[in-house]
């Protein structure tokens, strides 16, 4: 599984997310930056999220990035961001890490629960 299609999957989930209706109005003043990371190439993606919509997507080396991140194996992720796997059990079972404001981590679950029921 390449860079290149990590980036594509992100994308397509991006714009599964954006046109959701419901979680756009439910997240409509929610304004964050997540790092996806990946721990096998030590670098990953910023999403920059404005009054609850994606409006930036940008390639990222640099662990210190974003406010939340999510953390784990380049496959692990594509997998879950094409919806093969879910998050929540990723989470679980210690697959991927999430770190960030309890806050913004209630917020992905419902993200989630939304997108992955």
């Amino acid at each position: 599984m390449t860079t290149e299609e990590f980036e594509s999957t992100i994308k397509n989930f991006v714009d599964k997310y954006n046109n959701n209706l419901k979680i756009q109005n439910m997240l409509k003043k929610w304004n964050a930056e997540l790092l996806i990371w990946s721990k096998d190439d030590n670098a990953g993606f910023i999403i920059k999220v404005e009054n609850g919509k994606v409006v930036d997507i940008s390639k990222s080396t640099s662990f210190n990035e974003g406010r939340i991140k999510v953390v784990g194996e380049r496959r692990i992720l594509i997998d879950m961001f094409k919806g093969l796997k879910n998050p929540s059990q990723l989470y679980l079972n210690g697959i991927i890490e999430v770190y960030g404001p309890e806050r913004d981590q209630i917020i992905l679950d419902r993200i989630v629960e939304e997108i992955w029921g």
